[in-house]
Order: structure tokens, then sequence, then C-alpha cells
């Protein structure tokens, strides 16, 4: 008697397809703003790549923030709003607004009692939780006393998994920023982690594990925290600014002024003309 060799493809074979099935991995970038343009950091490559201009009614960018389907959002001097990552275009969410965080960064769920994605951010001590459908904030919480004499200098992040860290900026310009920890549920500070002898860190962002931060003076640092305190390491970074001029301030390096900067080039920091204003990741970004 022949058997039938046809197989049955129940249920259990189905959903055994879907496990096989894994999300792509997330882009390799941390998203940085200067007050007008919007550029890629590849904390590998140690490249930084001219995205587009923003389209934001003229306001100035001040920060950044992705979640984990990799939408990006931003603060400007009175609004907030997203942001097209290929065209720097601004779609207003909230307009007007006063006082509004200048460091933050959405949180992962598995950071938060909630287990709930929340984009969250500082101004000065004060931390609220920031609506990204109406712009709508709510206070959270507090800096509080174990920050020592800082507040929030310019940028948070999150590790999924693991801490979310603060640049900070105290009383004493000499010392520069300091990198606190903090509670991401209350906003509290659990220590203050060392000061870095860098000034106005505006941007933070996380890759495996290590801190970026990236200054109004348009450096790039690279932070590493040990139990002696951060350990702060100056990039050089290549630069491309695509089809936009190149800087006048770079002129002598990429050719005449006038001609695009096309061509990737290392900058010393103290050269670079940017002014960097925040910095952004994905929180699926790796955290090892």
């Amino acid at each position: 008697m022949m058997m039938d060799a046809t197989l049955d493809v129940g249920p259990d074979v189905v959903d055994a397809s879907v496990d096989v099935y894994v999300d792509a991995p997330p882009q390799r970038a941390i998203w940085v703003a200067t007050p007008t343009t919007l550029f890629n950091f590849d904390p590998v490559a140690r490249t930084m790549t001219r995205v587009a201009d923003f389209a934001c009614s003229g306001e100035p960018m001040v920060d950044l923030a992705m979640n984990a389907q990799e939408q990006l959002f931003g603060i400007t001097s009175e609004s907030v709003v997203a942001i097209d990552k290929t065209t720097g275009a601004c779609t207003e969410i909230a307009r007007g607004a006063q006082a509004l965080p200048y460091g933050t960064g959405f949180v992962p769920a598995s950071s938060l009692d909630s287990g709930v994605e929340t984009w969250l951010g500082y101004v000065f001590t004060t931390y609220d939780a920031i609506d990204p459908d109406s712009g709508a904030l709510t206070f959270e919480g507090n800096l509080g006393f174990k920050a020592g004499n800082f507040q929030a200098s310019g940028d948070m992040v999150a590790i999924a998994g693991g801490n979310a860290y603060l640049t900070g900026m105290g009383l004493d310009p000499m010392t520069g920023d300091g990198i606190i920890q903090f509670d991401p549920n209350t906003g509290a500070a659990t220590q203050l982690l060392g000061v870095t002898g860098v000034p106005a860190m505006v941007g933070l962002a996380q890759w495996a594990g290590i801190l970026y931060a990236f200054t109004v003076s348009g450096s790039v640092y690279r932070i590493q925290l040990l139990d002696a305190g951060p350990a702060v390491q100056l990039l050089a970074v290549s630069y491309d600014f695509g089809d936009a001029s190149v800087p006048d301030a770079m002129a002598s390096d990429a050719g005449d002024a006038g001609e695009a900067g096309d061509a990737a080039m290392e900058a010393a920091p103290s050269l670079l003309p940017l002014t960097f204003r925040g910095a952004a990741v994905t929180t699926r970004a790796p955290s090892q």
C-alpha cells in the first residue's frame, strides 16, 4: 500500500516560521543637530554626514530624541516637532510652549516601571514626560540633592537594560560638565559619577554601551565610565557635507569655499565651524 507522503503543515509549523523572523537591527547611527542642520554620526567609522537643513518655521533646533521605531523628534526654541530623517522637514506637534525640556530622550520600556517607552527630559532640574502625540508635558520629578550643585547641561540617554545618564553643569565652569546617573522613573540623581573637564556637552547618546558627547564648540567625545570617573577621549571625525557648500572655516582644507564639499574631511575639532545642540539614538541601539 502506498503511503501518502504529503506533509500536514499545521499551526505549529506556521508559528515556527514566524519565530524565525527577527526584526532588522537598527541603523548604526547617532543623530546630531546644530541649530539649523541634521547630521548622522557613525560611531564605528567616526564619520559625520550632513543629512539636511531643518525646515522648522525658522526655529532653531535645541534637542533631538528617537524612539524604538527610529522615528525622530525634536525640541526647537518654542515647539515640539516630528522630524523627517531624510529631508529635515518638521511636523509641528505643539507650538508656543514655554519652559520646554532641552535635555531629552526616549527611555526604553525595560527601564521604566510602567513598561512603556516614554519620551522624558530635563529643563534645569525639572524632569518631565513629553507626549509625542500632543506635546503635552507631565511633571515626573526632580534631579534632587545627589546631583550636588549640578543641573542639566544639555542631554540624557538611557541604555536598555542598563543605566540612564545626564550631562550636568555646575557652579565652577573650570571643572567642565559632570556625568550624572539618574533614576529614569523619577528623574532623581542616584550619583554624580565625576566631572569631564569639558564644558557644554549638549548632546549625549550611546552605542554598544559607550557614551558619545557633542559640544557647543563642535567637538565629539567618547566617554567610558570607569571606577575612577569618566574617561574622556576627544575624537578626530571625518565630515561629509554632501552637496552643501564647504563651511568657510574648512575652505582651506577642502578647496574653494564655493565648491561642493562632497569629499570626507578629517578636521581638528578646534577648527570646526559647527555648533552642536543635541543628539539622539534609537532605544534599540546595542548596549554592549
